[in-house]
């Protein structure tokens, strides 16, 4: 009997001891409790103002319109600017020692830069004279210039020299591959727009962004012209050259939105960019 006892007894002593280990005595309970009702008081959100030479950084806390100054962060690779939100601890409860904690999304990010690629002109037709020209007048018609790509690269830009009569309204390009005869065939490959009522009423270039698409090199393309509002006093004037300076191509044109295509006399003015 007293055997079974002691037994007993041992084994409620194993627990107790058991349980403490868990949970912890009654004063380290207390002392987590309170760290961690410290930590929260202490522990407030900012917005970054400025960054200092010294990696430092000037910012508002808790909504304040008052800066403080020159608060350091724990992050060793900081990626923070005006206007970004933070989290700052006042480091052992003192307002006089804020410092910014490093979140993950900022802590030890690699640097990484974006290269854009450089634009520079491929194909061209630099050449235009005042009395070389064509009119849109209409919106079923269209004209168009062959190309014959130099390289294989994108193209994202067309130039051409042009000028306006009136308010033409919208005018539109297109780029197509060439068929045998160097009329467009198949799908549209790119395509843009500008507002010809910017254009003036001498030539000049003009710039016209268009969705990126790829020449071959070899490969004949050619860029079409159309102006959906245009009439007899509401036009946009395209300019070349009637002198054969563009080898083995000439203007194509169409009256009736390219159901049926003919070959001209200019060579139009060009240039193509990208990269």
């Amino acid at each position: 009997m007293k055997r079974s006892f002691l037994i007993l007894l041992i084994l409620l002593c194993m627990i107790g001891v058991f349980e403490m280990s868990i949970l912890g005595n009654p004063n380290n309970l207390q002392k987590r409790m309170v760290d961690q009702i410290n930590y929260r008081i202490n522990v407030v959100n900012g917005i970054v103002a400025s960054k200092n030479p010294n990696d430092t950084f000037n910012c508002y806390i808790a909504g304040e319109t008052v800066i403080y100054p020159n608060i350091p962060t724990f992050s060793r690779n900081p990626k923070l600017g005006p206007g970004d939100k933070v989290v700052i601890e006042f480091i052992n409860g003192c307002r006089e020692t804020p410092a910014i904690l490093a979140p993950e999304d900022i802590r030890e990010q690699p640097e990484t830069t974006i290269i854009e690629p450089e634009i520079v002109m491929f194909e061209n037709q630099l050449v235009y004279v005042l009395t070389s020209y064509t009119n849109m007048t209409s919106s079923t018609k269209r004209e168009g210039m062959p190309i014959l790509a130099i390289s294989d690269h994108q193209v994202t830009q067309v130039h051409i020299v042009a000028k306006k009569y009136g308010n033409p309204g919208n005018v539109n390009v297109e780029i197509y591959a060439a068929d045998i005869n160097k009329y467009p065939t198949g799908p549209v490959l790119s395509s843009g727009s500008f507002d010809g009522d910017t254009l003036l009423e001498v030539p000049g270039w003009q710039e016209i962004d268009v969705s990126e698409c790829s020449f071959v090199n070899g490969e004949w393309y050619v860029i079409v012209f159309n102006v959906p509002a245009a009439g007899s006093y509401n036009y946009f004037r395209w300019y070349g050259t009637f002198a054969n300076v563009y080898p083995n191509a000439k203007e194509i044109y169409s009256y009736n939105s390219g159901v049926n295509w003919y070959t001209g006399i200019a060579d139009f003015s060009f240039k193509v960019y990208g990269y």
